[in-house]
């Protein structure tokens, strides 16, 4: 039976959308708990759902930023869904990202029911998502597939050529489409417009920094690249008969593919540094019997985060003037002076960006040109932390939820161990030093008493 919602709402010509993705619930940046950031964009959204009456709300991915959320990331979750069950919303349908677990969104599915939200699965039947009027009329179906791994839709073997791989990778994500098309198709007739949704990276879109992009125009040209390890696709591999499709995985909005029916909406907040030059935004999608209407609706950014340059004392009046327009910022150094004692630069900077109200995430040697966001391939090793690595590795293996849900908690803790042997290990370090540094006080108090007392000797000879 297809997944449907049905809501007391009256029957409308129009279909309006709202498409959002990459949430990314409970990520810190450099540190800093964004927990008050995403309640500020969850009550806007909230906000902008009672003002503009969307009659459906697409999450595709990433709602978190981990497999095992923390619990306050779930209370954000789960009070928003609550109280935009109380709206005019016929349905929240959300999929899985590769950072959640689709097991995890999945298992409170008959409580969520309650609340007009569908997680979809991953077959064709609980993918397929038709959403109904107050009537019970089809009015909008719905391909919600879920983040793609290879091994659930590629259909060739480890033998073959990498081209090969490549090809059967694009023809198993066309497959995976097609059959929910069908299996819509079936369930509502050939009408009722059709909308797509996935996580996953189409060739040719812009990934961070600068305009960066990858072709797929050519066979001969290396068409293997993966945004963290998933194989890129034409934006043929999701097949016809889509009015429109929504798409989650890059953060930076854009079109993906040249007819204008796919869209990355990109992430609703800042969540790293590749991030400041590009636009934060959630997508309005109407569709009407006449055709397909797309407004972008910009998100304000509860915490900044930026780039400033320069010599020391410049920095410093910098990091005041961002705190006075932008208090709570996210502040990343690049250090042009001349060469001086490293740590003297970042003990002033902090103690600088602590009195402006700001963090300071990093200070670097040099100038930010070149740099490219977190989810470009060439990074900064400093930039990559141990859970992206970990992460990464699970990818490559091919790891189902099943396992990443049994490893990551095992990993979690011995990271946390590793981390307080690291922290004893500095305190005890510091002992040390203190200890060496009060010896030597004392002895320098000796060598002053015994200079004084010759002194006062040859005073009174």
């Amino acid at each position: 039976m297809p997944s449907s919602v049905d809501a007391p709402v009256e029957k409308r010509r129009a279909v309006r959308i709202f498409h959002t993705s990459d949430w990314h619930l409970g990520r810190q940046t450099a540190d800093v708990d964004r927990t008050e950031d995403f309640r500020s964009f969850l009550t806007w959204l909230l906000g902008q759902i009672s003002e503009r009456r969307p009659d459906v709300l697409l999450i595709a991915g990433d709602i978190f930023d981990t497999t095992m959320p923390s619990s306050d990331a779930q209370r954000l979750y789960y009070d928003f869904l609550t109280k935009a069950s109380q709206t005019a919303l016929r349905a929240v349908v959300v999929t899985a990202g590769n950072h959640d677990s689709l097991r995890f969104l999945r298992a409170p599915e008959v409580l969520l029911s309650t609340i007009r939200t569908i997680v979809a699965g991953n077959t064709p039947e609980t993918e397929a998502v038709v959403i109904r009027d107050a009537a019970g009329v089809p009015m909008l179906g719905i391909a919600a597939v879920p983040y793609l791994r290879e091994g659930d839709v590629r259909l060739s073997g480890v033998s073959d050529s990498e081209t090969d791989r490549r090809r059967a990778w694009e023809n198993g994500v066309r497959a995976h489409y097609d059959a929910v098309h069908q299996k819509l198709v079936e369930w509502v007739g050939p009408e009722v417009p059709l909308v797509a949704m996935g996580h996953l990276f189409v060739a040719g879109s812009s990934v961070g920094g600068a305009a960066e992009s990858v072709s797929a125009s050519s066979d001969e040209a290396d068409a293997s690249v993966y945004v963290g390890s998933l194989r890129n696709v034409s934006a043929a591999a999701f097949g016809e008969g889509w009015r429109y499709i929504a798409l989650g995985h890059i953060h930076r909005p854009q079109a993906a593919g040249s007819n204008g029916t796919a869209w990355y909406c990109g992430s609703p907040l800042m969540l790293d540094f590749g991030a400041i030059s590009d636009k934060q935004q959630i997508l309005e999608v109407v569709i009407t019997d006449h055709g397909v209407e797309k407004h972008a609706i910009h998100v304000p950014q509860p915490r900044i985060l930026t780039r400033i340059s320069g010599t020391l004392e410049a920095l410093q009046l910098r990091l005041l003037e961002v705190g006075r327009e932008a208090p709570g910022a996210v502040v990343e150094v690049f250090f042009t002076g001349a060469a001086t004692d490293a740590n003297t630069v970042v003990q002033t900077l902090q103690r600088s960006a602590e009195h402006a109200g700001v963090h300071l995430a990093a200070v670097r040697i040099g100038t930010p040109e070149g740099l490219r966001g977190w989810d470009m391939p060439e990074r900064r090793l400093d930039d990559i932390t141990p859970e992206e690595v970990f992460r990464s590795v699970l990818e490559r293996s091919g790891a189902d939820d099943i396992v990443r849900e049994e490893l990551e908690p095992l990993f979690a803790e011995a990271l946390e161990a590793g981390r307080e042997l690291m922290r004893e290990a500095d305190a005890r370090r510091a002992e040390i030093v203190s200890d060496l540094a009060g010896r030597g006080a004392h002895q320098d108090n000796e060598i002053d008493a015994k200079e004084t007392g010759h002194a006062a000797l040859e005073t009174q000879n």
